[in-house]
């Protein structure tokens, strides 16, 4: 399912150093967190509590919703990056049927996601019938949604009063938030459908080699299209959890979790070129993530800095993927 191709002469003169310890990259991004969660818990005394670390978890719940199956996306040789804006759009839908129109919480919810669907099967169409390459497309389709998230709110930001989001956002299962329960439960669905399913061994040939995948009767187009569809579905999710946690629904949330949705899924050794990734890798970089954020709010590091400092991994996460392709680790 993943690509093992080896390359014998470079792995005998790399079995040292930076570049062998790329190989395991398993133990290279446990090792990062490790590193990353003792020089926080020596830079402040509130970081390494169960309190704090609790924290670090809900705050990764709404990007890790929807990183784990970003990472099929990008190993379908596709990308989304309207995400954030379909975050934003079905979140402001989901609080305005239940706070300005009544309608009863779930039906609301349940319209949410259908329409986080829909948008991800217009992202599909762009994608797979007017064939338009997949980051201009959702680059369209991200202001688009921004859009219509400010149209049908007018710019306003709207309460969320709902007992569904109120149980999602704040309620907890023996200690552990229920949004991260839900991030973890995604997780592994999403995990199972890639690793034992014929559709996600599908998403890995579709991503390794089109053509190859065609010959051998893959529906190239259609997994793109799920993929798509899957992955606007988890953001109508994030949406919903996010109205939870934050108590309101605005049309300018969700700014810029594209971006780390990607570095999560880049830094788990996911390929822009398709074929390669694993949603576990993908986990710990959610948690990576998470990490750096949480830790540099404690530090009471400017916001500005923390962009500067997320942008900064997403730039090492593509420099590591294109280190990884030249030496020929895929």
């Amino acid at each position: 399912m993943h690509s093992t191709t080896r390359v014998e002469p470079i792995a005998a003169r790399t079995r040292f150093g930076v570049a062998a310890l790329l190989r395991q990259q398993d133990t290279a991004l446990l090792l990062v967190l490790l590193l990353l969660v003792v020089a926080f818990s020596l830079a402040s005394p509130y970081f390494f509590s169960a309190r704090n670390l609790s924290n670090v978890l809900l705050s990764a719940s709404i990007i890790g919703t929807m990183s784990a199956v970003a990472t099929l996306v990008v190993v379908s040789g596709a990308l989304d990056l309207s995400i954030g804006s379909i975050v934003a759009l079905t979140s402001v839908s989901a609080a305005l049927l239940s706070y300005d129109l009544q309608w009863p919480p779930g039906l609301a919810i349940a319209a949410a996601l259908v329409i986080g669907a829909l948008a991800g099967a217009f992202n599909g169409i762009l994608v797979t019938v007017l064939r338009i390459n997949p980051i201009i497309a959702t680059i369209g389709t991200l202001s688009v949604f921004r859009g219509l998230a400010f149209v049908i709110t007018n710019g306003r930001d709207i309460p969320v009063l709902d007992p569904i989001s109120d149980y999602l956002g704040f309620e907890r299962i023996v200690g552990i938030p229920v949004s991260v329960i839900v991030m973890i439960l995604v997780f592994i669905a999403t995990w199972w459908v890639a690793k034992y399913t014929p559709w996600g061994r599908n998403v890995y040939a579709t991503g390794a080699n089109p053509r190859a995948a065609r010959l051998a009767g893959v529906g190239v187009g259609g997994i793109r299209m799920g993929v798509l569809i899957a992955s606007g579905l988890v953001a109508a999710l994030a949406g919903v959890l996010l109205n939870g946690q934050a108590g309101s629904a605005t049309p300018g949330a969700g700014v810029g979790y594209e971006l780390q949705v990607l570095t999560a899924v880049l830094l788990g050794g996911a390929s822009l070129t398709g074929g390669e990734g694993r949603v576990t890798r993908t986990f710990i970089g959610v948690l990576i993530i998470s990490v750096i954020n949480n830790g540099m709010t404690l530090l009471s590091v400017p916001s500005y800095y923390q962009t500067i400092a997320n942008g900064a991994l997403l730039l090492v996460a593509v420099a590591i993927d294109q280190f990884r392709t030249k030496a020929g680790y895929r």
